[in-house]
């Protein structure tokens, strides 16, 4: 969060408001300015994110991360402009002791002052430059009329993971404009998968913005390695293994129309996340029906035999058949999990 004047960390005191006259946003990036008078941008990439906060020019800048309400880790070191640490706020993970959420913070300019701060009665710690335990976050100055830009990556395996994806899908970015264009590129080639003639601007327009909001799934959970070969942590056994993991889908009527459109537009993606439901079934004994990120028990019925089905009947096959055979058994004659 960008404060501008002078550092406050209580959540309610440092919110300010915006106006969407005041706004961009669009696939590929977002561009506000708040009523406080900072001027935040940021491009997306998998995995991390490029940001921009522009300061008003008679003003110091601050940047507060918080860790939330439950477990983090915060270092800080100012040499080097980068801030990292771990968080875990997770309550659907199945081995919840496990699991942290690395992240990695590149900055571009140097740090005025630095601190940590705690968020259950928002104590603040100027000049500490590491801490772990229940809320905490950090916070970090800027010259006054700052403008930075930030890097930020996460894993869940890793600090090294986070790195390697930050440098990987950040790494030689200079500014956020290149950023910018890569992720409009790569938007443009995803929403061209489907070529409308005819009808209305506004039938146009409901279309395309449909088709945006659908390849916005499936969420990926696998990452990277330094050799590019995919890797995940399960969030069903906190074990680490080779391979694609989706998660973040209840199946929720996702089975009648979100599903059946991605087995057309991105088969082999949907390959990998079939593959991804039986590896969840052979970790956890269940395929999923509300996975956020692992199992949440949320949802009735065995909608992943609906989507196998579909899968297959769609020409999809490379999963194995009688595998997912065995499992559909397994969901139909057996209670379930909760």
């Amino acid at each position: 969060m960008p404060v501008a004047w002078k550092l406050v960390v209580n959540q309610e005191e440092r919110a300010t408001g915006f106006s969407h006259d005041n706004e961009t946003a669009k696939p590929h990036y977002y561009k506000v300015t708040l009523d406080n008078g900072i001027t935040t941008e940021m491009a997306p990439t998998t995995q991390g994110v490029h940001l921009r906060f522009s300061f008003p020019k008679n003003e110091e800048g601050y940047l507060i991360l918080d860790g939330y309400t439950d477990i983090s880790e915060i270092h800080i070191d100012p040499d080097k402009r980068q801030i990292t640490g771990w968080v875990n706020n997770q309550r659907f993970v199945n081995e919840p002791s496990t699991f942290r959420n690395y992240f990695v913070v590149q900055f571009d300019q140097p740090f005025d002052s630095w601190g940590i701060w705690e968020n259950q009665e928002d104590k603040v710690f100027a000049g500490q430059l590491t801490v772990a335990g229940k809320g905490y976050g950090a916070y970090i100055r800027f010259r006054k009329g700052t403008t930075v830009q930030a890097k930020a990556a996460s894993s869940y395996i890793s600090y090294e993971q986070a790195r390697i994806t930050l440098g990987r899908k950040l790494g030689k970015d200079k500014t956020l404009e290149v950023t910018k264009a890569r992720g409009a590129k790569t938007w443009n080639e995803l929403l061209n998968r489907v070529l409308v003639e005819g009808g209305t601007e506004e039938q146009m327009r409901t279309f395309y913005s449909c088709l945006f909001r659908a390849n916005l799934f499936s969420r990926k959970f696998y990452e990277r390695d330094a050799d590019d070969q995919p890797y995940y942590y399960s969030p069903y056994d906190g074990k680490i293994y080779s391979g694609y993991m989706y998660t973040d889908n209840g199946f929720w009527d996702t089975f009648r129309s979100q599903f059946p459109l991605t087995n057309i537009l991105h088969p082999t993606m949907q390959g990998r996340y079939m593959n991804a439901l039986l590896d969840a079934y052979d970790q956890y004994g269940w395929l999923p029906s509300w996975s956020a990120l692992g199992e949440t028990g949320g949802m009735i019925g065995n909608h992943a035999i609906s989507l196998l089905t579909d899968a297959w009947v769609k020409g999809i096959r490379t999963f194995d058949p009688e595998r997912a055979l065995r499992a559909y058994a397994h969901e139909a004659m057996n209670k379930g999990p909760w």
